[in-house]
């Protein structure tokens, strides 16, 4: 009722300061003004005092007629007394016919109806006057007595109690009667209600609310006492629920709070409407953090007051236990519900908002719960519950996602390495522009959600707003190898596409794109395997695991989570239900961690031809040399591989530089074995050599295997024979074999006539050729190549042919 009251003083208040004040000059006449308010206030103040007097002589009238209408009907009352006594006597009876006793019959009955008609009279009047001294004393109280006002209300109370306990009782029969004392009630306690709550009030601001509270003992005093008036009256409220709800009087349920802790509370409710839900500056949706930060002042300056006085003060209200700070922050929540009801077409405007919103309410929730203990329910939950205001913070998250990716991924940059070499390692991942600004728009989405208390919830924006990015940054790293695999390998050195420098040969600018994206790929797959192991993800993960309950995979949650409703809800939220053992080892990203793994080996492959390619395209000359029976050789390399080396130094180098370690060794490992096939199989087997020839060709197998073991990868390299190109070293053993024991035998246990025999005899058992083979320390070439090999020994095979024949 008083914040009714407060209201429409306001408004009168604003009314007339709009109608005497439209412009500065007017305020000149606020004397002028003031003087005609104080004049009507005196003449409404005699008026008053002229009803007063009025009232009191009628009431003073009145009670004159009551009083005479009370004897006359006394008096009566003995007559019929009389009358009866001498009817009881019937010889005093003496009637000349039935006439004259019919007659007297008559006349009993008129006075006997008469005094009726006079005792109900008395009984109204007795009742009105009744009403009138409750209402005369709860006026006479209302300021300095609040415990008269209290014996008035609870007088009041009783006496609609007793009528109704008594069927045909003057007030409930008096309809006028019965409801002039129902008003009498209704402004009892709103009177009493009134006076008390704005005595609390200036309490509270003598104390220094809604600052720091500094009480002092008459403070304590006033407070106390506007706090025991309003307690007493919720006690008879509640004492008397039934008779007042017959009554139609709706005052106090017995389930409400204290009155005195929602007044407390409604002085909270006053500022917040100015200054937050007003048109004033500081009422802004966008700002949540000013309107919640404010109240949570209120409550952290009345929160000693509550604990040290008022808790004890209810305790001896007789209102029953009550924990009355728990109590008064749940009435401070209606409060916050209505201004987030006030804001909603804001949120569904402007979606971004509510993130801010949540995670503002959520701070301000867990203030309350971890630092004043309040254990009822919250109101971030029933904003999040709200669809469309979820929906358009959903939507908002992934257009502003989505729009801040393709923007940047549009740039000509969006795949240039973000950090120098020198800064990071090479054991990890040097991630491009796109690939940092990726993950952070999914950490940040998930920074702002992470608030979110229902499971359900954070799935829904999971998949909503912080997919897409990812799915988005797969399809351009897939476009892109795609871009690169369309360019034939063949004529990779021509596919410049005009971004070669002088000083970079095409393979170099290739190599850099494919690391760039095998970067990338790495980067963001390391940043989602460990969001796999993120509490948050963990936490969703084993929901979806436990709504799938072993009749699906878990992993296809995203087919139906635009269907889920309440039941889903229920389920995804029961941290306490079972959940499938066998799928926990997964992940929510899992599926994502997998593609990108994929795109990665993808990249490394491309990596892996790109490099055989170009290197092997360069041994071409290598492979024509028709000069390995010559007569002599040089201790340089092979003039055919003059060009090759550098660049191959060059692109061993590159690879170390651009990948990690294991990826490093698994290219060069790959071109390793490519050019080891390469030598076996283009050159050793396929020319004519004699022992000089062997000797060259040694020497460039040992030169390039040199430059590939001179990365920081190399060591890894080595086979179990300690040799990079194994079979190409055990070729150019053979090849370099000497004839026979008057030449030096090098690394070889036998000389070329003491075993090649045995090797090209057709007849020779294979296990024995084969361990023949094994015991010169050939261990990758199988006998059938070193048959092959022997037969190149144009020095040899043609003194063998002719001692065969």
């Amino acid at each position: 009722m008083t914040g009714v009251v407060n209201l429409e003083t306001r408004q009168a208040i604003q009314q007339f300061l709009d109608g005497n004040f439209t412009s500065l000059e007017s305020l000149g006449l606020v004397e002028e003004l003031l003087k005609e308010e104080e004049r009507t206030h005196a003449q409404l103040e005699r008026e008053v005092e002229e009803a007063c007097d009025a009232a009191k002589t009628v009431s003073a009238e009145a009670t004159n007629i009551a009083n005479s209408v009370h004897e006359q009907a006394m008096g009566l009352i003995d007559v019929h007394s009389q009358l009866v006594e001498s009817a009881g006597n019937e010889s005093s009876w003496e009637f000349r016919d039935d006439t004259e006793v019919m007659e007297l019959v008559s006349a009993l009955a008129a006075e006997l109806q008469k005094h009726q008609k006079l005792r109900q009279a008395k009984q109204y009047i007795d009742a009105f006057i009744a009403v009138k001294q409750i209402s005369e004393q709860a006026e006479r109280s209302l300021e300095r007595d609040g415990q008269g006002v209290l014996s008035a209300y609870g007088s009041a109370v009783a006496l609609l109690a007793n009528e109704q306990e008594e069927p045909g009782a003057t007030i409930s029969s008096a309809q006028h009667l019965h409801e002039y004392a129902k008003e009498t009630v209704r402004e009892i306690w709103t009177s009493a209600e009134r006076a008390a709550s704005d005595k609390q009030s200036e309490s509270l601001h003598k104390m220094g609310w809604p600052g720091r509270v500094e009480p002092s003992a008459a403070d304590l005093q006033q407070f106390g006492s506007s706090f025991a008036v309003l307690a007493g009256l919720d006690r008879i409220a509640r004492d008397a629920y039934d008779i007042l709800e017959r009554n139609g009087i709706a005052q106090h349920s017995r389930d409400e709070a204290p009155l005195a802790l929602q007044h407390m509370a409604r002085q909270v409710d006053i500022r917040m409407r100015y200054h937050f839900e007003s048109a004033r500056g500081t009422s802004r949706a966008d700002r949540p953090e000013w309107w919640l930060g404010q109240i949570l002042g209120m409550v952290r300056s009345l929160v000693p007051l509550l604990e040290l006085h008022v808790q004890r003060l209810h305790d001896g209200s007789g209102l029953g236990e009550l924990d009355v700070r728990n109590e008064f922050i749940r009435l401070v929540l209606p409060i916050v519900q209505r201004k987030l009801a006030r804001d909603r077409p804001a949120y569904i405007d402007n979606g971004l908002v509510v993130a801010q919103v949540v995670r503002e309410l959520n701070e301000f929730e867990r203030t309350l719960q971890e630092v004043y203990f309040y254990d009822g329910a919250g109101v971030l939950d029933d904003l999040l519950w709200d669809d469309d205001v979820f929906g358009a913070w959903v939507d908002a998250e992934r257009s502003a996602a989505m729009e801040a990716y393709v923007e940047d991924s549009a740039q000509p940059d969006a795949f240039v390495q973000l950090y120098e070499d020198s800064m990071v390692d090479a054991d990890h991942p040097k991630p491009s522009r796109i690939a940092h600004r990726a993950v952070q728009l999914v950490v940040g989405i998930a920074d702002r959600y992470a608030a979110v208390p229902s499971c359900m919830r954070r799935l829904q924006m999971l998949s909503t707003a912080q997919f897409p990015v990812m799915i988005a940054l797969i399809e351009d790293i897939e476009m892109q190898l795609d871009e690169f695999s369309r360019v034939s390998l063949a004529f990779l050195r021509d596919a410049t596409d005009g971004t070669t420098s002088a000083t970079q040969s095409p393979i170099v600018v290739r190599l850099q794109r494919l690391a760039t994206w095998y970067q990338t790929a790495w980067y963001v797959e390391d940043a989602v395997r460990d969001w796999n192991d993120q509490a948050m993800y963990v936490d969703m993960w084993a929901a979806v695991c436990r709504h799938a309950a072993g009749s699906a995979d878990p992993r296809d949650w995203r087919d139906s989570c635009d269907d889920w409703d309440e039941s889903d809800r229920r389920v995804l939220d029961d941290t306490d239900g079972s959940v499938d053992d066998k799928w926990l080892d997964g992940g929510i990203w899992e599926r994502t961690v997998t593609t990108l793994n994929g795109l990665k080996q993808r990249a490394l492959q491309l990596m892996v031809q790109a490099v055989c390619k170009d290197v092997v395209g360069q041994l071409r000359a290598f492979r024509k040399k028709s000069s390995w029976a010559s007569q002599g050789f040089d201790t340089d390399i092979s003039p055919e591989l003059s060009s090759l080396l550098p660049e191959l130094a060059q692109l061993v180098g590159l690879l170390s530089s651009l990948l990690p370690f294991v990826a490093a060794v698994h290219v060069l490992r790959s071109l390793a074995a490519e050019i080891d096939t390469f030598v076996v199989d283009r050159v050793a087997t396929a020319h004519s050599f004699n022992a000089c020839g062997g000797q060259q060709l040694a020497i460039d197998v040992d030169c390039i295997e040199r430059i590939l073991l001179s990365s920081a990868s190399g060591s890894a390299l080595r086979t179990s024979s300690g040799r990079v190109l194994a079979r190409a070293v055990e070729c150019t053993r053979v090849l370099a074999c000497p004839l026979d024991d008057s030449e030096q035998v090098g690394d070889m246990a036998l000389a070329l006539y003491e075993w090649a025999p045995v090797i090209l005899d057709k007849a020779a058992d294979d296990a024995e050729a084969a361990a023949l083979v094994r015991k010169l320390g050939i261990c990758h070439l199988g006998v059938g190549q070193v048959r092959q090999l022997v037969r190149c020994r144009v020095d040899f095979i043609a003194s063998y042919d002719n001692q065969s024949a």
